[in-house]
């Protein structure tokens, strides 16, 4: 847009919207034709803009209901489509008003003031301001209405053959899917989708050979299927076996629309259909192999790789497709998102005998390893569950050793993060069985072992439960148990046996139990021994006056919810 700046500027504008204001039909529309030629960015045009409610006038012509004012809405409009880029004038343009006078355009049978509106709507549907009123004023429902526009009946001032006809109303429903592919980011105008009746059009256009309209499709499908009921609609329905289709596609923007949804409705192992077709795995490894210099779609594709490794069958057409060496490639070569998921999918396939030598062979264990030592959550989390898993193969538990792994794994327990912790925590328990299973030297770590016991103050089960398991392990070691009697773990193990949370609780006993040394009770505990020779610690619930037994794993346990506290059968 060129930038004028004439000083008769602001006169100019001034006049012209003075003849908004004032002038009859007629006029209004000729001054708006005018002033759509002649408006600028310059400062003497904004400040006449603001000074004469330009806005505010433009959207009174909108709202004009009486005979002859179309023209002059349409010239409005492209007023207003030219000022929304000013960030100076786009509030008002913005506001509830704005928005709903927008959207009512919609409702109008003629096509080139409805084709203006949506236009506009899908521009200032990037704002999150307008996406409320969007939804309040039915507008969110009038575009899923639009998307079938190819059925409906449009009117237009000027005569139109049957395929110019056709491309308007393609134009439409393409705008009406940009604005709801941005709209739907938000939750609540997710929910406004009627699974029914917008599957069946977002279908139609998947499989038609319309692009502009198919990628906005694919799109607000991706943010549709976020929400797990929804998903499961697109996926009983066939529309993904439509979408592999696009996979193959030239253009790249429809080839990553079509990933990144059927990333997403992979989520649904059972129902996504596609995980069963013989090719698919194949097109989707070699896709994989041949477009690693596009970062985005192989983000997608290794995504829905690691979900393939979760089905039986696609883990033998893993082995078919020797896929290793490729995956061992990008482990060096790819952003770390890529990796994350080949790490996952990595540790999926060392249940398999043939893909667990492979991994081996390839260099795939020393590249995991030195992963460890990174800071993107993901990975890390990934990580820790693929070493656990590969642990079972004592080949790759003396790779571990000699790669210092177990200790770094030992060192994520300091992470910050909540994910990385639970992971880590999760990962030691396994090793250090299949370490012990092996007669290997089991490897511990004294501010391993203080970082655990630190976790136990969390509030997250999900994270006690891995610690409590992993105090319990390592209790059966007697150089790790005295390490533990010395930071007082049994204090710590004594608070937890009062939650409500029987998983961890169950755990708390076997340890104290396991440990046969009064050291390790807390100072208020007393020992004595059962019938049988076990020694039974014993504290005082001071609330109710009477003892509280803790290590006799005999007793009948049954939960008070009244008092959150257990009570044991009477020792006799």
């Amino acid at each position: 847009m060129v930038i004028e700046t004439s000083p008769t500027s602001y006169k100019r504008i001034s006049t012209l919207l003075a003849y908004v204001q004032g002038g009859n039909v007629t006029t209004t529309t000729l001054a708006l034709i005018c002033l759509n030629e002649v408006l600028t960015f310059d400062a003497p045009c904004l400040q006449a803009l603001i000074d004469g409610k330009a806005i505010k006038l433009f959207l009174n012509v909108l709202e004009a209901n009486f005979l002859g004012v179309r023209r002059s809405q349409f010239a409005a409009l492209r007023c207003l489509n030219k000022l929304c880029s000013c960030r100076v004038l786009q509030k008002d343009i913005m506001s509830s008003r704005g928005v709903y006078l927008l959207f009512s355009c919609l409702n109008n049978s003629d096509y080139e003031l409805m084709l203006s509106a949506v236009h506009m709507i899908a521009d200032i549907s990037a704002d999150p301001s307008c996406w409320a009123t969007s939804r309040e004023c039915g507008g969110v429902q009038r575009l899923i209405d639009l998307l079938s526009a190819h059925q409906i009946k449009l009117t237009c001032t000027s005569q139109t053959t049957k395929s110019e006809n056709l491309k308007l109303k393609l134009t439409v429903a393409q705008y009406a899917a940009k604005s709801l592919s941005i709209l739907y980011r938000d939750e609540e105008n997710r929910r406004v989708a009627s699974t029914s009746s917008i599957i069946n059009v977002c279908q139609f256009w998947i499989r038609s050979r319309h692009q502009n309209v198919t990628i906005p499709i694919l799109i607000l499908l991706q943010h549709l299927s976020l929400a797990a009921s929804f998903r499961k609609q697109v996926n009983d329905s066939g529309m993904v076996l439509d979408v592999l289709h696009h996979l193959q596609s030239t253009d790249m923007e429809l080839k990553q629309a079509a990933a990144d949804l059927i990333l997403i409705c992979a989520d649904d192992q059972s129902a996504f259909k596609c995980f069963y077709k013989q090719e698919f795995v194949a097109e989707v490894f070699q896709m994989l192999s041949s477009n690693q210099e596009n970062e985005a779609l192989m983000i997608s594709l290794s995504g829905i790789i690691w979900k393939c490794s979760e089905i039986k069958v696609c883990i033998q057409q893993f082995e078919a497709l020797n896929v290793m060496p490729v995956f061992t490639q990008l482990l060096e070569s790819q952003p770390v998102q890529v990796k994350a998921y080949m790490v996952g999918t990595i540790g999926t396939c060392f249940r398999n005998l043939a893909l667990r030598d492979m991994v081996k062979k390839t260099g795939g264990i020393e590249i995991m390893v030195s992963f460890l030592q990174t800071t993107y959550i993901p990975l890390i989390v990934n990580l820790n569950d693929a070493l656990a898993k590969g642990s079972e193969d004592p080949e790759i538990l003396v790779q571990y050793l000699q790669l210092d792994a177990v200790q770094l794994i030992w060192s994520c327990l300091k992470n910050s993060e909540f994910q990385v912790q639970t992971s880590a925590a999760t990962a030691l328990c396994t090793i250090l069985k299949n370490m012990k299973n092996a007669n290997l030297q089991i490897e511990n770590s004294l501010d391993g072992i203080e970082c655990i016991i630190d976790l136990l103050a969390s509030k997250r089960k999900e994270l006690l439960i891995p610690a409590c398991t992993l105090i319990h392990n390592l209790a059966k070691d007697k150089n790790a148990l005295s390490v533990l009697v010395e930071f007082n773990v049994a204090s710590h193990l004594m608070r937890l046996m009062k939650t409500q949370h029987e998983g961890y609780f169950e755990t708390d006993l076997v340890i104290l139990n396991r440990s046969q040394t009064p050291e390790l009770a807390p100072p208020s505990a007393n020992f004595r021994t059962t019938p049988e020779g076990e020694l039974l610690a014993t504290t005082y619930d001071l609330k109710y006056s009477r003892p509280t037994y803790t290590a006799d794993l005999q007793w009948n346990r049954v939960w008070n919810a009244k008092s959150s506290c257990l009570k044991p059968r009477p020792y006799h």
